[in-house]
């Protein structure tokens, strides 16, 4: 993780050197390693270093090539590096150093516009082309690193995050009504749009090219939806499946100083810190070295600390375990004053006591379990699948299936109930969808908490249904209604946007791109057989994992009560007594305090129905504390005053 910033100026005016350096200097978190600043007429480039690999410590960015025509700055890391060397190398590329600046700069001068075709890795970059006047802009396929954009028409600037857009005066702060409805339902947002009227992020898997004449995005990678991979038995889908991952955890144990690793005792992350210790038994890797970090719930009904104990007995590890971090609302605050942005979610800030103790000891890589629910868990519309199909005795077998998976993910389904909704629901036509939603809620087919004029003025119910029509791509209804939004969602790089605030890198191996299309290319029994998800996984960590864990179906509910905890050190009630978003026309107040009221009432009667409105309640709350701070400019102190006493009462209690 690094951080890079530019500026463009169409019009061929010399580029602002000064505002350049305002841009890199405000993410100095992002690089506290070194810094450099390139101008050349109407272009300027500016870079933060952060230094997780032992190449990193060769880099000097921005980087020009040696005729001075190209430049880059680079926020990211290359993982195929081997394979891109020998290519580049083939092709007669000079590749001055072994940095992973200079492979991608090398990409760039061989491939173009295509090099990040070539790419595998969590990247955001700009190269600056002399040769032929343009810049040229790109982020990985899954938009782990973020690059956002604003372009008056006279001046194009980028930069890692939004605050350093916002640095520039003439930038405008208009609400973006559009995204932030959609964000209201829940819906996943357009790819390519902020919290900002005009100012955007470059989508995931997309080019964008910069020209004084014009602005264009091309998407570089999308997934084959149809294709397959068929092998005669389980083993050897095991087998072949367990190639591909370690691979993508044995490319990102490269660091300079030792790893960190989460470990909840769920499957996706001890799969990833049990191959860490298989490939240092069994690949030379010995030189690894690395502990692990979690999260203590004891007593709580969510308290993993069985199978923790488990994992870190089988491999003899290195364990730290840390206590949560309650809710603290001068931390929003002072996010959302920093970032321009909305504040991280409440699940996320709760493990910001271990990430202290993490860059206090040293480290500053983090190994991840994120994305194996995203591709490894199996679709329940499988069954729409499969009654489409006329596969109606397989079918409602695996609805029976379904409902103990759901059982152990503390959701209560029946078979019936599943099959309504997974099975017969996805198959009715859309006009009757619509028809039985407005009956359902009375008012329409919105949220009752949405303010209709609201949804009208931003034609939120067309948005939707484009944003759906746009999965039409896909072969089967589950990749349809679950798999595309996973991939299409815009906000993956907020992870890095929190790791960034200490200083720290997380990878991902289950969000490898290699991995990613491996596994969406499984058939569905390799994912969902009989009440067990992820069967793929569990087959290769035969032997590697300890059986506990490998034949684990619960799940923890992790995170509900961190948000209930944040949503009262907002206030409360009288937060949402007296909502901004509901005075602009955003949002019905009356219903989000009833909405409020009814949550209050279940979380007292240890109701879990209350589950259901925590989420809505947050995504209001967030934008709530962005629009009084970055759009009417008001003072928190007093509130941040009394979010400290509250989480000194939670912690009493």
């Amino acid at each position: 993780m690094s951080g890079i910033a530019g500026i463009f100026n169409l019009d061929g005016r010399p580029a602002d050197s000064k505002l350049l350096k305002q841009m890199t200097d405000a993410i100095q978190h992002r690089g506290p390693d070194g810094e450099g600043q390139w101008t050349k007429g109407p272009i300027a480039l500016g870079h933060r270093m952060l230094h997780t690999t032992p190449e990193s410590h060769g880099e000097a960015q921005p980087m020009a090539d040696e005729s001075g025509m190209l430049c880059l700055t680079f926020d990211g890391r290359v993982d195929n590096r081997g394979e891109l060397r020998r290519a580049l190398r083939l092709d007669g590329i000079n590749l001055r150093d072994d940095t992973d600046a200079e492979l991608v700069l090398g990409a760039y001068q061989r491939w173009s516009e295509k090099c990040p075709e070539k790419i595998v890795g969590d990247y955001a970059f700009a190269v600056w082309d002399d040769r032929v006047k343009q810049l040229f802009c790109a982020r990985d396929v899954q938009g782990i690193r973020p690059l956002y954009y604003y372009s008056d028409g006279s001046t194009f600037r980028f930069a890692s995050e939004l605050h350093q857009i916002l640095l520039d005066p003439t930038v405008p702060r208009h609400p973006n009504e559009s995204l932030i409805a959609e964000y209201l339902v829940s819906s996943t947002p357009c790819l390519n749009e902020t919290v900002y009227h005009e100012i955007f992020q470059l989508p995931r898997a997309h080019t964008l090219i910069v020209q004084p004449s014009s602005i264009r995005s091309n998407r570089y990678w999308d997934i084959d939806w149809r294709r397959t991979i068929h092998y005669r038995t389980d083993e050897e889908y095991a087998e072949s499946f367990f190639d591909v991952f370690a691979e993508a955890v044995r490319c990102r144990l490269r660091s300079d100083r030792p790893l960190a690793a989460e470990l909840s005792g769920g499957l996706d992350s001890s799969a990833i810190v049990s191959t860490v210790e298989w490939l240092r038994q069994n690949r030379s890797m010995e030189n690894v070295d690395f502990s692990t970090y979690s999260l203590s719930f004891p007593g709580c009904p969510w308290d993993e600390a069985y199978y923790v104990d488990e994992v870190v007995r089988k491999w003899g590890l290195r364990f730290n375990a840390v206590s949560e971090c309650l809710p603290d609302i001068s931390s929003y605050v002072q996010q959302v004053s920093h970032s321009g942005d909305v504040p991280y979610a409440p699940s996320g800030e709760m493990f910001s006591r271990e990430m202290e103790l993490i860059r206090k000891n040293g480290n500053r890589v983090v190994l991840t379990g994120t994305g194996g629910d995203l591709w490894l868990a199996g679709s329940p519309f499988h069954l729409a699948d499969l009654l489409r199909a006329l596969k109606i005795h397989e079918a409602f077998r695996q609805s029976y299936s379904e409902t103990q998976i759901f059982e152990g993910w503390g959701k209560k389904m029946s078979a019936p109930q599943v099959v309504i909704r997974y099975g017969v629901w996805p198959l009715l036509p859309k006009i009757m969808q619509q028809i039985i939603k407005t009956c359902m809620r009375g008012k329409g087919a919105m949220p009752a908490w949405i303010a209709p004029e609201f949804a009208r003025r931003t034609r939120l119910a067309e948005r939707l249904k484009e944003r759906e029509a746009h999965n039409t791509r896909c072969e089967t209804i589950a990749q349809r209604r679950d798999i595309a939004p996973l991939l299409d969602y815009p906000f993956y790089n907020l992870i890095d946007h929190y790791a960034s605030r200490f200083g720290l890198e997380y990878r991902h191996p289950f969000m490898d791109r290699r991995v990613i299309e491996y596994c969406l290319a499984l058939p569905q029994e390799q994912l969902r057989r009989r009440n067990q998800t992820k069967f793929v996984l569990r087959e290769a960590m035969k032997g590697i994992l300890p059986e506990a864990v490998r034949k684990r179906s619960t799940k923890a509910a992790l995170g509900y009560h961190a948000f209930w905890a944040a949503l009262q050190a907002l206030g409360g009630e009288r937060f949402f007594g007296r909502l901004r978003v509901s005075s602009v026309g955003w949002v019905d107040g009356q219903h989000v305090r009833r909405m409020y009221q009814r949550t209050a009432t279940y979380q007292e009667m240890h109701d879990p129905r209350y589950a259901a409105y925590i989420w809505p309640l947050w995504v209001i709350a967030s934008l709530e504390v962005w629009f009084r701070i970055i759009i009417d400019g008001d003072d928190f102190d007093r509130l941040i005053s009394r979010g400290a006493s509250l989480r000194l009462e939670l912690e009493e209690n």
